[in-house]
């Protein structure tokens, strides 16, 4: 019977992975650290999910409960970290080290200490690669990661830390899962780890592919990570690919949504005006698709779950829907 407890549990997939857990009868305790107050998701879940609020970017926090009687009492056997933390700079250690990477850190400290626990599973980000140009990048395990040095900060902590976890699989003390998403699609419609669009627009001339995964896949995928026997390191997608410009919301001008044909004119004035980067990262001019063969052999994973994009303009917007 696992005993899990769960980094950043209040967040979208952390939702989707609660509800997993609790209907698995091989998991006896969940419980979940957040910085936000108690989710109201939990409310049906209470019987063997707990929670308690814990800013995981503050050092003494996360250190004090790892030394605590309450985590002794827990008896955990697994780990599992969703890297949706905000970051705190204030709270960074030494030497300006992003608070996902101290995390990981300690918690892999942590690990390491208790011999009762044995297997640990990463959430990480298919943005860790470094794309190359190219119509597609299909991206296999093996396929170098980005080192740029004027990279995205935060895709610069997603693979520190997912070097950490990287260097466990080494070792003979955890069993070490570290599971490469792609944009995550909401049951909201929302998209979680895709920094490509996160700056409202794409490079003039370029218009890169990019998978997705429904929310409810990627907990599916750490359930399966969690109860498997085979460590390592691991693509998770679903099976559609969308161009970025249909993934991005409706660029506006004032109250009126601006046609997607005019989407690269807006970034180049953008870039002008020094409102945009003086550099597109790579992972904004070439595709990053995901190769997941690996993880449906060893894993048995397959998306139960369709992203699909409905209405036009200004209407548009991402859902899921289960395979028939």
């Amino acid at each position: 019977m696992r005993r899990v407890l769960i980094g950043h549990m209040d967040c979208a997939v952390g939702r989707r992975l609660v509800k997993a857990l609790y209907h698995d009868p091989d998991v006896a305790l969940v419980y979940g650290l957040g910085s936000g107050p108690t989710p109201s998701f939990l409310e049906p879940y209470q019987e063997k999910c707990f929670y308690q609020r814990l800013d995981l970017a503050k050092a003494r926090h996360l250190t004090g409960f790892l030394g605590s009687e309450r985590f002794a009492r827990a008896r955990f056997d697994s780990l599992i970290l969703l890297p949706f933390g905000q970051e705190n700079a204030a709270e960074r250690i030494p030497g300006k080290v992003p608070a996902l990477v101290s995390e990981t850190r300690r918690l892999l400290e942590a690990a390491r200490r208790d011999p009762r626990i044995e297997r640990f599973v990463m959430l990480s980000s298919a943005f860790v690669y470094s794309p190359e140009p190219g119509n597609v990048n299909m991206m296999a395990e093996e396929e170098p990661l980005s080192f740029a040095a004027d990279g995205d900060s935060r895709v610069r902590a997603w693979i520190d830390a997912d070097l950490l976890c990287q260097n466990e699989l080494k070792g003979p003390e955890l069993c070490m899962t570290i599971l490469r998403a792609p944009a995550i699609v909401t049951e909201a419609g929302e998209l979680l780890h895709c920094p490509p669009l996160e700056y409202g627009t794409i490079p003039l001339g370029y218009d890169p592919m990019i998978s997705v995964i429904s929310d409810r896949d990627a907990a599916r995928a750490l359930m399966l990570a969690l109860h498997s026997d085979q460590p390592g390191v691991y693509n998770v997608a679903g099976r559609e690919i969308f161009p970025a410009s249909e993934l991005l919301r409706p660029a506006r001008f004032g109250p009126l949504p601006l046609p997607r044909s005019l989407f690269g004119a807006v970034a180049l004035v953008s870039q002008t005006l020094g409102r945009g980067r003086q550099q597109a990262h790579d992972y904004q001019r070439y595709g990053v698709v995901l190769d997941t063969s690996r993880a449906r052999e060893a894993l048995g994973f397959e998306p139960q779950y369709r992203v699909e994009l409905r209405g036009r303009g200004g209407e548009r917007q991402l859902d899921t829907v289960r395979y028939r």
